[in-house]
């Protein structure tokens, strides 16, 4: 149920929050609903995420060659470009950007090439960052890293020859970003060569220090990388250079392509002979890694449950988890908060404009139906609402819904009578929908996502709906569809979020915010565009500090339960096999990735 990653958020002004107040705003606040009509309250079930079964990340054994099969390639492997889980996993061991996630947390990042934490102004306007000494780019470049060379690096995400996927999202707040082209952004300052200093229009400094921790801050030098990035597109991830533990093997030139690297077949990282242990947290207990790409997804199951210093990259087939928990459980690793699943509905037009359409809809669906197919409790916990394990303020958002006991919510398994009390309270006298409208359903093929979108339309059809289900390939169903807003898609079944990074926001705000839906490439997949919705979440997108936010958007999400904007099935957890003599670590940050550079074998 992984998907792709997903893009998000955005930015705003001020500091000051009141935890409950923009619920309230939203019309989420008090314990009934009473737009079914009398409706018994069974008692939310809350089943808890298993515990992430983790090595020690500072004891492990030192040297020994790894091999990763992975049955898909990478994105891209250029730090300014990578934006999927399994390109993550290697910019992670190659790079330092400013921040990082420790692997079993995603609550704050720690300072990584920066010295310290993120210095955000009162007025959320300015981001100072001070840039830790002695970090060294790998061969050819055998220099130390300035705050050059991290400015560099994130105006590149501008170049359109880079194009990089969130550089509009979390840095459109920048002074110039409007001219910005790869060139010196007048917003990005570096008044010493250990000091970086963002300049911003509005007030979005907390978002633009929490998006520090992607890939596009780890430093890029200029005299080597400009003449790759002058190139359509940019080839500088084929020669690029390291400042992480690992680098990709090159040459003496610094080609990574045909070397290190071999588009869909194989990855190879080795040392960086200039990483320095003492001034980096990654213990980084592996010689070498080799990665292979391709290959059937059952026959790589078998290879590394049954296979010596290897480990899989994907999420394994079911087939293969089932056999690993039944007979090799040692060798399987479950990671709760791998992102959220939910249902999107046009909230725009059509039958779904209408709040008691949504919540029944919401009411008549099998949620635990629909989870059966990634591999039910073990893998996929019945969602109440948008924010995820391991996001912050996910405790705060169960506080606040568990005692609502909303009644379209308490069912897991559906219950078709309360659905059609809400279906009665929107018009519909018999308690099924009579009007003459198709829906126009679009999901995913592949599985799990093609028997959930099946279950969601026979759900539609019992409201008494008739569908037009079409399945098209994941990407193809968001760019060509429930991405084009021009299209009206009714229901997108199966999308999801994995946030970029620690914070409610990276949850929230894109796939939420009315006033950020563009004709393409929009992630508000169900054109959500309640102008109390939208104050609240701009609003909250200016609260400056970790916990207050915490407390934003765990009420921007109860708001979002009261609209039942959209509807949450599933929170994923990720599993991972390994052979028997690894000691593999998962990173939390990354939905249940390897963490290359914690990971040892035994």
């Amino acid at each position: 149920m992984q998907g792709e990653r997903d893009t998000k958020h955005r930015i705003v002004a001020v500091a000051s929050v009141v935890a409950v107040s923009a619920a309230c705003v939203l019309g989420a606040c008090g314990s009934s609903d009473s737009s079914a009509g009398s409706v018994a309250s069974a008692p939310t079930r809350r089943v808890p995420a298993k515990s992430l079964e983790t090595a020690s990340l500072t004891v492990g054994r030192r040297g020994g060659a790894l091999t990763v099969l992975d049955h898909e390639g990478f994105t891209s492997i250029d730090p300014g470009v990578a934006h999927s889980r399994v390109d993550y996993e290697v910019v992670d061991a190659t790079q330092r950007p400013l921040f990082s996630y420790q692997p079993t947390t995603f609550a704050e990042a720690s300072p990584d090439l920066a010295a310290g934490p993120a210095e955000v102004s009162a007025d959320d306007e300015t981001v100072t960052v001070h840039i830790r000494q002695g970090v060294h780019f790998s061969p050819p470049v055998d220099r130390e890293v300035t705050s050059a060379d991290v400015a560099y690096a994130i105006e590149r995400g501008a170049n359109p020859n880079v194009a990089n996927p969130y550089f509009k999202t979390y840095f459109s707040g920048l002074e110039g970003f409007a001219k910005a082209r790869g060139g010196p952004i007048a917003g990005i300052a570096t008044p010493d060569k250990h000091t970086i200093v963002f300049h911003l229009m509005t007030s979005s400094g907390q978002t633009l220090a929490d998006a520090l921790a992607l890939p596009l801050s780890a430093p890029v030098p200029e005299e080597y990388a400009k003449p790759h990035d002058a190139r359509t597109p940019s080839d500088y991830g084929d020669y690029q250079v390291a400042t992480g533990p690992y680098m990709f093997e090159s040459n003496s030139d610094g080609r990574v392509l045909g070397i290190g690297y071999r588009p869909g077949k194989s990855a190879t990282l080795v040392r960086n002979p200039n990483w320095r242990a003492s001034i980096d947290f990654r213990p980084a207990y592996l010689d070498s890694i080799h990665i292979e790409i391709g290959g059937d997804l059952g026959a790589i199951g078998r290879r590394v449950l049954d296979g010596s210093a290897v480990l899989e990259n994907d999420t394994p087939a079911p087939a293969i988890v089932h056999l690993a928990h039944s007979r090799f459980p040692g060798q399987l690793k479950i990671t709760p908060g791998a992102g959220v699943r939910y249902i999107a509905v046009n909230n725009k037009q059509g039958p779904f404009a209408k709040l008691d359409v949504r919540k029944a809809f919401w009411a008549a669906l099998n949620r635990e139906a629909m989870n059966r197919p990634a591999g039910g409790p073990q893998l996929a916990q019945v969602a109440t609402h948008f924010l995820y394990p391991g996001i912050p303020g996910f405790a705060i958002a169960e506080s606040l819904i568990a005692p609502r006991l909303l009644p379209y919510d308490v069912h897991h398994a559906g219950d078709m009578a309360v659905a059609a009390g809400y279906m009665r309270h929107a018009g519909y006298t018999r308690g099924v929908y009579s009007g003459a409208k198709t829906l126009q359903v679009v999901g995913s093929t592949g599985e799990p996502q093609a028997a959930d979108a099946q279950i969601a339309n026979q759900t539609l059809k019992r409201l008494g709906f008739k569908t037009k289900l079409t399945l098209v390939a994941p990407a193809l169903m968001y760019s060509k569809y429930c991405g084009v807003p021009a299209r009206e898609i009714d229901v997108c079944p199966d999308v999801g979020r994995v946030a970029d990074f620690g914070d409610g926001e990276a949850v929230i705000y894109a796939a939420f915010n009315g006033n950020d839906i563009p004709p393409t490439g929009n992630e508000n997949w169900g054109q959500v565009s309640t102008p109390d919705l939208i104050s609240a979440i701009e609003r909250e997108a200016r609260v400056i500090g970790h916990e207050p936010r915490e407390q934003s958007w765990a009420a921007v999400d109860n708001g979002l339960v009261g609209d039942a904007a959209a509807i949450p099935y599933a929170w994923v957890s990720e599993p991972a096999i390994e052979s028997r003599d690894v000691a593999g670590v998962p990173d939390v940050w990354n939905a249940g990735a390897w963490d290359y550079s914690f990971t040892s074998l035994k």
